[in-house]
């Protein structure tokens, strides 16, 4: 304190010091200064009751009231508008949000570009007019409110470039129109990317016209469009560039090689031009790979298609570590099989890979890499707990842990169980006795391949798996799945009820096919073209199967030929068949074929429209003929 006035002038009295020292605690004198004035724009109370609070907000549950009355809005797209708007409400008053949103509609600018872009709503109202203004008055526009990408920009930024647009003469009126033409973009597209890259308009319009040419004729029109910033560079360098990457091994020229410094390229391509050599297809800036070697490199290292290479490429995203890690796995006997197949373990750092690989070979049970390499898609240091864990169970022989065990019994390959169980991690949790009890209660009632796909069942106690297996045995024999043991008790109960009525409609040895000939009066040779015509009848529940051909038959004096040309009728809702055969009949329609049942709601809509025109027609020329 004592500081303090020895700093300030011989003026300013204590009296007046300590005033200014309690308004800065307050929340700051320039801060208090600013927020009153425009507090009494907005009937609405801050938080704290404190306009001088440095950090007080309008009242939120207010603001989003009148941000979803004025909106029509979600809670969501409320919360989103008052979150990304949430500093400028610390200097302007709520008012801002509203009153800008009315600009905006007012101009014809939909609500969507609102919720898109909520940010827009910071903008001070007049700066704001001022754009729409501004927008409106760019030459050969056909609708300003395609404009809508550039209110993101700078006032500064869009006056430069409205100005710029009126005293330049160029085919399509201006830029914007111009790049649509030449490269075949939409115009909307086109506004998006120079929306980005305002600075285009700072670009003379002899060296934008010329360095879009020299792109054009090297380039994807459809990347030029995507990085604009790219006309900003002298033509001789463009040019040069250009040139150089045209003769070098790269298949796909893109418009980021003509932007990065030449140290990044010239030794890459030094070599292939004078020498001959094999480059190396690194940025030595940014220790990027390119991307036409990294897949050629990986065609050759895994002996893969161009279309494995590129699936594997986009799968790791680019990954910088790609040809690092595949050469590396290959060193340690992975085969290349496995390493397509489980190609997202390839995005991890090199050093990340050597640590979890160097984990899996500790092991003390491994017969072969190949089987655990699955579980490097997982966290280095949760590779080393499972490790450690499967290292202290003692687990029927010398060479088995759970992964063998479960492989052994189920007769799958271990890198197969090994891939499940690095999707759940749990496995290696469970203990090992409900891990044993369940694993053998599961095979003596269930296929392996249901067991493999669906491993949450081992999560529930083997008194309680038990018990679920004995409850469905009794209705269903042996046809158990593990959903049984894991869903709710309902659902059990609703299944195997369901299961009971099909029992007691088709019989011990019924099939379906054979229900089919006996309740339609056709052969097997004709029940089986049903099927064939539309196989998903197969999935359909017979109980509901019968309900439906007990309506058609018997209520609505259809023939089984009309079921049998128009299987579909089978899988359709028995409460919308009803609903629509009901409304056909107000109309005085009986559709010869069911087939217009079975469509979409606009389809049938469409058709009973026509229906009620036509008789219309038809009523007309009776009374007039």
């Amino acid at each position: 304190m004592l500081k303090l006035l020895q700093l300030l002038p011989k003026t300013c009295s204590p009296f007046t010091t300590r005033a200014l020292y309690a308004g800065a605690v307050d929340g700051g004198l320039l801060r208090h200064a600013f927020r009153t004035d425009d507090a009494n724009k907005d009937d609405l109370p801050l938080l704290d009751d404190s306009i001088s609070a440095a950090t007080a907000l309008w009242k939120k549950e207010e603001l989003l009231s009148r941000l979803k009355n004025l909106l029509n809005c979600t809670h969501e797209q409320s919360e989103k508008l008052y979150k990304a708007n949430r500093k400028a409400l610390r200097v302007f008053a709520a008012r801002l949000l509203t009153d800008n949103i009315e600009l905006l509609r007012a101009n014809g600018i939909d609500d969507k570009f609102i919720y898109e872009n909520p940010r827009v709503l910071s903008t001070p109202t007049d700066d704001l007019a001022k754009k729409l203004k501004l927008l409106r008055e760019l030459p050969a526009v056909e609708d300003c409110k395609m404009l809508t990408p550039f209110l993101k920009a700078s006032l500064k930024a869009i006056d430069r470039m409205v100005a710029v647009a009126k005293h330049e003469t160029i085919p399509g009126g201006n830029r914007i129109n111009y790049l649509s033409e030449r490269t075949g973009t939409e115009v909307p597209v086109v506004i998006k990317f120079v929306a980005t890259n305002i600075r285009v308009y700072r670009i003379a319009l002899d060296k934008f016209i010329a360095n879009l040419d020299i792109c054009l004729a090297h380039l994807e029109p459809a990347h030029v469009v995507r990085h604009l910033s790219v006309l900003a560079y002298a033509t001789s360098s463009i040019r040069e560039r250009l040139q150089a990457l045209k003769n070098s091994p790269l298949e796909t020229i893109k418009p980021w090689m003509v932007r990065v410094p030449d140290i990044a390229l010239g030794k890459s391509f030094e070599a292939v031009i004078e020498k001959g050599r094999q480059p190396v297809f690194k940025d030595s800036v940014t220790g990027t790979w390119f991307e036409t070697y990294v897949l050629k490199r990986m065609e050759s290292l895994l002996g893969c298609t161009e279309e494995t290479s590129r699936a594997i490429y986009d799968k790791c995203k680019g990954s910088v570590h790609l040809v690092d890690n595949i050469e590396f796995l290959l060193e340690k006997g992975v085969v290349a099989e496995v390493i397509i197949q489980h190609a997202p373990m390839l995005t991890a750092k090199r050093e990340d890979l050597h640590q979890k690989v160097a984990t899996l070979e500790t092991l003390q049970c491994l017969r072969n890499l190949n089987d655990v390499v699955p579980l490097c898609v997982l966290k280095a240091y949760q590779l080393k707990k499972i490790v450690n864990n499967l290292n202290n169970e003692q687990l029927g022989p010398v060479n088995t842990n759970r992964i063998y065990y479960f492989a052994d019994s189920t007769g799958f390959k271990p890198g197969e169980v090994t891939e499940q169980f690095a999707r759940r991690t749990f496995m290696f949790r469970i203990p090992k006795d409900s891990f044993l009890a369940n694993l053998k209660l599961f095979l003596e009632h269930m296929n392996r391949e249901d067991i493999l796909a669906d491993l949450w069942a081992f999560k529930y106690s083997p008194g309680i798996v038990a018990e679920r297996i004995a409850r469905a045995k009794e209705v269903r024999g042996k046809k158990l799945m593990p959903w049984m043991v894991r869903c709710p008790d309902v659902v059990l109960e609703k299944s195997l009820q369901l299961t009971k009525e099909s029992g007691a409609l088709l019989g011990e040895n019924e099939t379906i096919v054979e229900y089919f000939c006996k309740r339609l009066g056709f052969d097997r040779e004709v029940a089986n073209s049903i099927f064939i015509k539309a196989p998903s009848v197969r999935n359909v529940r017979i109980t509901k199967v019968k309900k439906v051909i007990d309506y058609l038959l018997d209520e609505l004096d259809y023939t089984p030929n009309d079921i049998a040309l128009n299987p579909r009728i089978l899988m359709h809702s028995l409460q919308t068949t009803k609903k629509r055969m009901a409304q056909l009949k107000e109309i005085g329609c009986r559709p010869k074929s069911l087939i217009i049942v079975c469509k979409s709601q606009r389809q049938y809509d469409l058709f009973v429209k026509e229906w009620i025109d036509a008789k219309e027609r038809k009523t007309k020329v009776q009374q007039y003929g």
